[in-house]
């Protein structure tokens, strides 16, 4: 039994989770290391060395000079007066690429030198400085690195001399960098460019997210907002329903019981949101986002409807008695608040992109300690209220006398999370529907089974190898309903002169992709399916054109600029009627705005 003393100690730990572990990420998470020194040499190719140390976090690399599949050399430039410096490179090592195993690329990882000898008059003082550009990835994901260093270097001979550093041994074997740009397709610098003048409008302005403060403001807002979601609501109402009181005077163990539960429903809700910045963090996945994919629209339809099941008393689930009194069942008060906290949150996730897309898209794409603080701020959000019931139990006092309308209520918040999956199939392919209303049928029979069939007379071996059958058959129709099917890419890849011809002819879609870019293959895999983009391209009768910056273009990077960004993920949607005036996705997207945005630009001119 959890008592005051021991429920506020309980309490001020689910806070510390909250604020404490957030700015341990903040303070503990490593960033890449970057200096500029000089140095005189009595052997070397000129008086004065330039050098720019650079150290990798553990377990990260940036790529080397050599333009190769990775698409982002390592370069370092630098200039004095009016001169221009040539960087040496050292020589990089070859191992798997992060993003591609199966892809060998060339790399730096740990501490690396790079050279820049500088032709300096005997005792002149310098001016110097360096531009740095690399992109900097780990297993989970990559992002670049643009730095300049800048030094003011003394007379040569108060410099420490090159010769007597560790190092030494190392400039020996750097070379000259390669430049970048030796694709054949990269014009010449005498050889006209286009020039673009687009007015790019944003499809959600007000959802722009540019610092962190105005994301944890509107993370905290969005996660408050989640627990009145008609995907959480029943869940909630259901297990408060269990608290109300049965006589005038509210009895302390009652007010413990109400406490104990606010209390671990929170800590349901913050451990996940915890445990998910971390997993996040860790391999680039998106919270939200991946509930775009029909597999996972359909897995928590069924998930609803059998929780729905048990509201009309066909069985009962342990450790998830949204019910509160359901019989033949061992009781494990925390344990459930727990588990339904969890449960809570898994359920608002389908209904968290109108609050919380303009949030990730930019959190997602910013460093791990960031996304742990933003997701952090949501699960704090969601948690409040109940940690406010938790801090004054005495509101239990609010809520309203047992009678026969709390059994109708069970029963309308079934029908609730029945509509539920309506609202989530709607979510759904047309082409889906027939197969996830027999999965359904076939829920409702197995829930059928394991409540008629099976009681707590039996041995445990029946009891659950009944329960198994019925289970296994869940399983294995979801395996002949949803096989995996085969469809053709319909992106085509882009080519200038064809845009050119075609702007204000054609409806064009354009796709700024990288395979450096991890969000960009995220939406590939989400959103930009072959088989939702076939579809979209049918009934929106538009080109779908991927603009491929893996390899670094100054033409395409041109045109990106023009639509006012400089990084991507971007998608450009370019309607006949107004060709100079493209409607543009930044960051990530769902499916839902991008058709929404489709049919405003493509539809909504005609």
């Amino acid at each position: 039994m959890i008592t005051c003393r021991n429920a506020g100690k309980t309490l001020r730990a689910i806070l510390f989770l909250f604020l404490f572990l957030p700015v341990c990420a903040l303070a503990q998470t490593s960033a890449p290391e970057l200096s500029l020194k000089a140095f005189r040499t009595a052997s070397g190719p000129s008086p004065v060395l330039a050098v720019l140390f650079f150290t990798a976090p553990e377990g990260s690399h940036i790529y080397g000079n050599t333009p190769g599949p990775s698409g982002f050399p390592t370069a370092v430039t630098g200039q004095y007066a009016a001169e221009e410096l040539e960087a040496l490179y050292p020589p990089p090592m070859s191992a798997p690429d992060s993003l591609e195993p199966g892809l060998v690329t060339e790399q730096y990882a740990g501490r690396t030198l790079f050279y820049l000898p500088v032709p300096a008059a005997s005792g002149e003082a310098l001016h110097l400085s360096v531009q740095f550009s690399a992109l900097l990835c780990s297993d989970a994901s990559c992002r670049p690195l643009q730095e300049t260093l800048t030094l003011d270097v003394p007379a040569e001979a108060e410099l420490p001399l090159a010769e007597d550093q560790e190092w030494w041994s190392g400039f020996a074997q750097a070379k000259p960098g390669i430049p970048a740009q030796t694709d054949s397709a990269v014009p010449e610098p005498d050889t006209p460019t286009a020039e673009w003048s687009f007015t790019p409008r944003y499809f959600a302005p007000e959802l722009e997210v540019r610092t962190l403060s105005k994301a944890a403001v509107l993370a905290f807002l969005a996660g408050l907002v989640l627990n009145f979601m008609p995907c959480v609501l029943p869940v909630i109402t259901l297990k408060l329903r269990s608290f109300i009181p049965v006589a005038d005077s509210v009895s302390q163990n009652q007010r413990r019981a109400f406490r104990a539960h606010n209390l671990f429903f929170a800590l349901g809700i913050v451990l996940y949101f915890l445990v998910l910045s971390v997993i996040i963090a860790a391999t680039g996945i998106v919270w939200g986002q991946i509930f775009q994919q029909p597999a996972a629209i359909i897995s928590l339809t069924a998930l609803v409807f059998a929780l729905s099941l048990s509201l009309f008393g066909v069985y009962d689930l342990p450790l998830i008695d949204l019910k509160g009194k359901a019989r033949g069942v061992t009781h494990h008060p925390r344990l459930e608040s727990f588990i339904t906290g969890i449960l809570a949150t898994i359920l608002a996730t389908p209904c968290s992109g109108p609050f919380l897309g303009g949030v990730l898209a930019w959190a997602l794409i910013q460093p791990p300690e960031i996304i742990a603080l933003v997701l952090s701020c949501i699960g704090l959000g969601m948690a409040s209220p109940y940690l406010v019931m938790a801090v004054f139990p005495r509101m239990y006092r609010l809520l309203p006398r047992p009678g026969a309308w709390t059994i109708h209520l069970e029963r309308i918040l079934g029908f609730l999370l029945a509509g539920t999956c309506v609202y989530l199939m709607g979510l759904l392919p047309a082409s889906q529907y027939l197969n996830t209303l027999i999965l359904l049928w076939t829920i409702g029979l197995a829930a059928w089974v394991w409540g008629q069939w099976t009681n707590l007379n039996q041995s445990s071996g029946r009891r659950w190898s009944i329960r198994g059958a019925g289970m296994a058959l869940v399983a294995l129709m979801a395996f002949v309903l949803f096989r995996p099917e085969i469809h053709v890419d319909p992106w085509q890849p882009f080519e200038l002169s064809r845009f050119e011809s075609d702007l204000g002819r054609k409806n064009m879609v354009l796709d700024f992709t990288a395979d450096w870019c991890p969000n960009c293959k995220f939406l590939e895999k989400t959103v930009l399916t072959p088989e939702k983009s076939t579809a979209l391209a049918k009934r929106f009768d538009a080109d779908l054109l991927r603009v491929d910056l893996t390899r670094h273009d100054p033409e395409l990077m041109k045109l990106l600029t023009s639509l006012g960004s400089q990084s991507i993920p971007v998608l450009a949607i370019f309607s006949r009627e107004d060709p100079k005036s493209p409607l543009v996705l930044r960051d990530l997207f769902t499916g839902g705005q991008l058709e929404e945005a489709l049919e405003e630009e493509l539809e909504g001119r005609k």
